[in-house]
């Protein structure tokens, strides 16, 4: 496997790591892949960025078993740049080991991997179908596995295992037998032929085939456990023990054998020993991934129920979740799972889970008592108001009903109405807190500060010592504008209860909101002083120290936050974004796991981890996220468009549809709702379906621009671009705001007229001097270095550079002075290439640069590194084969060129490209 990055660009010990990766090869190819690992481990502490090192590793951690190292090993590589064709096949092979089938077939199949690639993916992926009971899908993609090579033996021992999962034993046997004469040395197809025997009750073969399995390769764990089945069922307990005793070296945290010793020690009457094992049962199972355990049904009832009664709520939800994924709508199961989720008020999913179950089975009295919980603790308010309006009609005037009942107008959106109602009960009882304070937050959400207030006051007569009243009234009297009374509020709070904590954050904030600093660090010191474990004031003394630049202080305090408060959420999701804001994107997933992991039902999370991982690339788990997200924000449109436009971003078009949709049910003429509808359309090439949307659009919100600018890409993709050039222009003269502009200025590129175009984004940014936006002059330099205009585009980038120094504007300044014969370029693309390491556009743009000042040697480095980021880049192939001409390795000149041969051709692409190519016989 060659090196994939030049080692003099990033390596602490270029020879050191090349030695140390050298031997790990050597080691990996004699199967040693426990020294493998800790040679790369060696390499990988001279040079982290060694792409070889982390492939590798990622396949000789898959061969010991370690999926879940393996799959972050080649994320790893991914993340640093490597060619997805490199690692798909052994990362889809580590997912598929963790049991996350559906994220096996999600991935897809990209028709430009070699043949041989192609087939192994389809093997695994119809392995994974057929995991999920999709019979038919997985028998089509082994087809199209065969289709590629009949006599694999890999496909063959996969169809032996989809026979065994659809009971056609006499195919699994002969298919079996087909894998032993194709590959007799191989484990795997002794460990199918086993299957398929113990499958047709021919024990004592099977019992011949996995110690043949074993021989070939002592670590296959499953051979091993299914041996130890046969062994008890055939009363050979002795012979068990010693096979679960290796288990216990081989693979001691596994909850399968610690069941099978369990039984064991039930067939010898060992109470004791049951208890004990069944006790590791839950223990191992604790450790095991959800995605691994997704397979074991009986251990994941055993130990959701074992967890749920011990009151492990989110222990027992993760074991009875991947449970119903195999056996759905077990009655017990999905009751105790609906029960799980409502006590951890993750009422979405209790809801969902309940329906569905309530369709197949409708006479289930407490699924449907537990439903009705559900709706009214998740103030999911249509069918909640339908039962509370009910009991109202029948009489009753109760103060309680009426204050429920309105909250579940407000729900619907009918924030009036709830008022009125939550506004009779409290006049019924203007002593009740909880009616009082309900409808006080109503006011408050509708602005309404004054009123809240005045009901916050009576409230407050009624109970002068409620620090929560008068936290709330303190609150109220902030939004008002009222910030001494607010005080007033807040300190009468404090001495109500000198340790009530929402008073003191609120105050410390007024301090900070009035300018005075000091005193609000010195109450959060105190309460910390108090309660160094307080989370919200570890984080808002962070904050403090961020507007007085300690940052390193701040990041602290953060971070301890989310350490001492896993479940509290701000802490985590400012270092989110802040890693976000930095480019990491790596730290943000990071921190967004362990957020998730400890809030699985937290909706910012969510859509927090969602933004990390499509930043980090990693656009399967991203769909995941956001279809949770979606789940629970189901009747929420803006937040419901919001998610699918991170969906559109992860290329999950039809899930965005759903979301899109959703967004609808609940508003139907909600505009941005209605717009992004459109735009699926026009990304799904349903361009009658497109201008159809458009024309509603216009049809219902004729002063606005949004239907005009569908209609307008609609003519644009279908070639109409006299046609798409009016209907942008009418959009920026609706609406002449700088996206507008952009539009419409794609529009005048599209229809051959730069100059027009370029014109009307000087007009806009004449008109907008004040504007803080930087996209229209941006689009500006762009347009001018396009019309070959580089002193006035240089002019404009340095302009933009002193404004913001983003690592984009730094690049194409670079290129523009390049192309002046300014020195200074060469400062220009070292400086982007410091702020954006791994941007292959940007090292591309450094190695170009050097090399065309005569680093050759250094710039070739640099062209090998961008290339293996991004292959398909036929200018950046075209810099690294300029520079490997001029070196005289003319050959490997041509092999880059050639793959983007007609590419070359293409408008945009320089002519020196041509003309090597031409130069080379390419």
């Amino acid at each position: 496997m060659a090196v994939l990055l030049p080692f003099q660009a990033f390596a602490a010990d270029p020879d050191k790591a090349a030695r140390f990766y050298e031997d790990a090869l050597a080691r990996y190819q004699r199967n040693d892949y426990t020294g493998t690992v800790i040679q790369l481990k060696n390499a990988l502490q001279q040079n982290r960025k060694m792409l070889a090192a982390h492939v590798l590793l990622g396949r000789a951690l898959l061969a010991v078993g370690d999926a879940v190292g393996a799959e972050t090993s080649f994320n790893t590589a991914i993340e640093l740049g490597v060619d997805r064709a490199e690692v798909e096949l052994p990362l889809v092979q580590a997912i598929y080991a963790q049991g996350r089938f559906a994220e096996v077939i999600a991935r897809g199949i990209p028709a430009a991997l070699p043949a041989s690639v192609r087939q192994d993916l389809l093997i695994v992926r119809g392995s994974a179908e057929g995991e999920l009971n999709d019979h038919r899908a997985a028998k089509k993609s082994f087809d199209e596995a065969r289709a590629i090579d009949p006599r694999a033996p890999t496909l063959i021992m996969a169809e032996a295992s989809q026979a065994l999962r659809v009971g056609d034993l006499p195919r699994a046997l002969s298919l079996s037998q087909q894998a032993i004469t194709l590959a007799p040395q191989r484990a795997e197809a002794w460990a199918a032929r086993g299957a398929a025997l113990a499958a047709n009750r021919q024990q004592t073969a099977a019992l011949d085939a996995f110690g043949r399995a074993l021989t070939l390769d002592a670590m296959m764990v499953d051979a091993r456990l299914a041996r130890i089945d046969i062994l008890i069922e055939l009363d050979r307990d002795a012979e068990a023990a010693k096979d679960l005793e290796v288990l216990r070296t081989q693979a001691p945290a596994d909850p399968r054998a610690a069941y099978r010793r369990g039984v064991l020690a039930a067939r010898k009457n060992d109470v004791a020993g049951v208890a004990r094992e069944m006790a590791e049962v839950v223990k191992a199972i604790d450790v095991i991934p959800p995605e691994i355990r997704a397979r074991r049904a009986n251990l994941l009832l055993i130990g959701g129920m074992a967890h749920y009664s011990l009151n492990n709520t989110e222990k027992a939800r993760a074991n009875l979740e991947s449970f119903l994924r195999l056996q759905p709508y077990h009655p017990g199961a999905t009751r105790m799972l609906a029960a799980a989720y409502l006590s951890s008020r993750d009422v979405a999913r209790a809801t969902t889970l309940l329906e569905d179950y309530l369709r197949r089975v409708p006479a289930d009295a407490q699924a449907r008592t537990l439903l009705g919980s559900a709706y009214l603790v998740q103030k999911r308010y249509a069918k909640a108001s339908a039962l509370l309006e009910r009991a109202v009609s029948q009489g009753s005037a109760d103060a309680g009903m009426r204050a429920t009942f309105g909250a579940s107008l407000a729900g619907q959106g009918l924030d009036a109405q709830a008022a009125l109602q939550l506004r009779s009960a409290f006049e019924t009882n203007p002593a009740d807190q909880a009616i009082g304070a309900s409808l006080a937050v109503l006011l408050l959400q509708r602005g309404e500060a004054a009123q809240a207030v005045a009901v916050l006051d009576r409230l407050f007569a009624a109970n002068p010592r409620s620090p929560i009243v008068l936290n709330l009234l303190g609150l109220a009297r902030a939004r008002a504008g009222d910030r001494a009374g607010a005080r007033k509020a807040y300190e009468a709070a404090i001495a109500v209860d000198p340790r009530f904590d929402p008073a003191r954050l609120n105050l410390a904030r007024l301090d900070i909101a009035d300018g005075n600093a000091d005193a609000a660090r010195a109450r959060l010191q105190q309460m910390l002083r108090e309660q160094p474990a307080n989370a919200d004031a570890l984080v808002d003394l962070a904050l403090l120290d961020r507007r007085a630049g300690k940052v390193e202080s701040a990041q602290k305090g953060l971070e301890k936050a989310m350490a001492v408060a896993p479940r509290h959420p701000r802490a985590p999701l400012i270092l989110i974004e802040d890693a976000l804001a930095a480019g990491d994107s790596a730290t943000a997933v990071r921190i967004a796991r362990t957020a998730a992991a400890a809030m699985p039902s937290d909706l910012p999370i969510l859509l927090a981890l969602a933004r990390s991982q499509l930043a980090a690339g990693d656009t399967a788990r991203a769909k995941e996220s956001l279809g949770e997200a979606r789940k629970r924000l189901e009747g929420d449109p803006a937040a419901l468009v919001q998610i699918a436009r991170m969906q559109i971003a992860a290329a999950h078009l039809q899930g965005a549809a759903i979301s899109v949709s959703k967004a609808l049910e609940a508003q139907s003429d909600f505009l941005p709702a209605l717009e992004l509808q459109a735009e699926i359309s026009l990304r799904n090439n349903d361009l009658a379906l497109a201008e159809r949307q458009g024309r509603a659009i216009v049809e219902r919100y004729p002063g606005r621009a949004a239907g005009y600018q569908v209609l307008g890409d609609v003519a644009l993709s279908r070639g109409q671009m006299a046609a798409g050039l009016a209907h942008h222009r009418t959009a920026y003269e609706r609406e002449r705001t700088a996206d507008n502009a952009l539009r419409a200025y794609r529009a005048f590129l599209a229809a051959g007229e730069p100059a027009r175009g370029l014109a009307l984004l000087q007009e806009y940014q004449q008109a907008n001097k004040s504007s803080n936006d930087l996209q229209v002059p941006i689009a500006i330099a762009e347009a001018q270095i396009r019309s070959g205009d580089l002193k006035a585009a240089k002019a404009t980038l340095e302009a933009l550079i002193k404004r913001s120094p983003q690592t984009g504007l730094l690049n194409n300044y670079a290129l523009v002075l390049l192309q002046l014969g300014d020195p200074g370029a060469l400062g220009a693309a070292e400086r982007a290439w410091r702020a954006a390491p791994n941007d292959p556009q940007v090292i591309d743009t450094y190695g170009w640069v050097l090399a065309k000042t005569g680093q050759l040697d250094r710039g070739l480095g640099y062209l090998r590194d961008a290339r293996l980021r991004s292959p398909r880049d036929a200018e950046i192939r075209f810099h690294l084969a300029w520079v490997l001409a001029k070196v005289g390795r003319i050959k490997e000149a041509r092999d880059e060129l050639s793959p983007v041969r007609s590419e070359l051709a293409k408008p945009g692409m320089p002519e020196e490209a041509r003309k090597l190519a031409a130069e080379l016989g390419v």
